[in-house]
């Protein structure tokens, strides 16, 4: 059985690259640590550094340990967290991430809950949902809001609908496009676009293509981007046409126009809670949970 210690030791040796900048970092003294890694390989009957005198490297068995034991540790720290939670009556730190449009949700979620159980403390991460399904499979956050489709097949993770998305065009009050009510595809291939884009996996940026193509358009792509600021930025500079989702209502374009963009809305996407099921079993997630439910029936 994996004990904790040692593997803390080991991954701190690979971090700082050897005995004595491990046990400086850690603040233990080095007999210890290096017993550490001794019962490990003694353990496996592996050896998991290379010695030498310029410091510690790891062999391929290290490299392999290497990359499990960030996860363990962490879900080791995640558990022993959610465990103090059940003792402390449930107080302590949820821990959510979120694409740029559900923020407001995520907002509004924090100042009901503030109301109702002010021990309540909060951690955010922000990102787009490959990313955040990779947080969620590490356990490195409790929930998050994302799009639609998922990048992963996780039988563990429920989902929550929240709301349905719609695209916009966002341009410049002075552009042409802005004095029409709505916005083909025909005219927007007149101008260079930026483009919502995921780090990884298929999503917005390969519908909004076909779609171009589907209609015999070659759109005129400057950029894509993962970041919503980005594109903001870029559309301010005058130098595109921001093609992006957003949800009616909650999105300030700080002086920028949007206009309806039809011929998009059947590849729109969804926001929707993503978290894994053994959530509901704390209150204080169950809490957070409910929270956005109720928000998605009213809207």
């Amino acid at each position: 059985m994996i004990k904790l210690k040692p593997l803390s030791y080991f991954k701190a040796v690979v971090d700082h690259g050897s005995v004595s900048a491990a046990a400086e970092a850690l603040f233990v003294a080095q007999p210890p640590l290096s017993r550490g890694l001794h019962l490990l390989e003694e353990q496996w009957g592996v050896k998991l550094f290379e010695r030498t005198s310029r410091g510690m490297t790891p062999t391929a068995a290290g490299i392999y340990l290497y990359g499990r034991a960030g996860d363990i540790l962490q879900m080791a720290r995640n558990i022993d967290e959610e465990m103090h939670a059940f003792g402390d009556g449930e107080r302590g730190v949820v821990r959510i991430g979120t694409v740029s449009m559900g923020i407001p949700r995520v907002t509004r979620m924090m100042k009901i809950l503030g109301e109702r159980s002010p021990q309540l403390s909060f951690s955010l991460q922000q990102g787009d949902t490959g990313y955040l399904e990779e947080l969620l499979a590490h356990r490195r956050i409790d929930m998050a809001l994302v799009h639609l489709p998922l990048t992963g097949q996780d039988s563990e993770i429920q989902m929550l609908p929240l709301a349905r998305s719609c695209f916009r065009a966002l341009c410049l009050p002075d552009s042409p496009l802005a004095a029409l009510d709505s916005l083909t595809l025909r005219q927007l291939a007149d101008w260079p676009l930026v483009l919502m884009r995921r780090k990884s996996g298929f999503g917005v940026y390969e519908n909004v293509l076909q779609s171009f193509n589907k209609g015999g358009l070659i759109p005129q792509v400057l950029a894509d981007s993962s970041d919503v600021p980005m594109i903001k930025s870029l559309v301010e500079q005058g130098l595109a046409v921001g093609l992006l989702l957003m949800l009616e209502h909650e999105q300030d374009w700080g002086g920028l126009v949007s206009r309806q963009v039809p011929e998009l809305e059947n590849v729109a996407d969804d926001l929707v809670l993503i978290y894994r099921h053994q959530a509901k079993n704390r209150a204080t997630l169950n809490a957070v949970i409910n929270v956005f439910s109720e928000e998605a029936r009213s809207s």
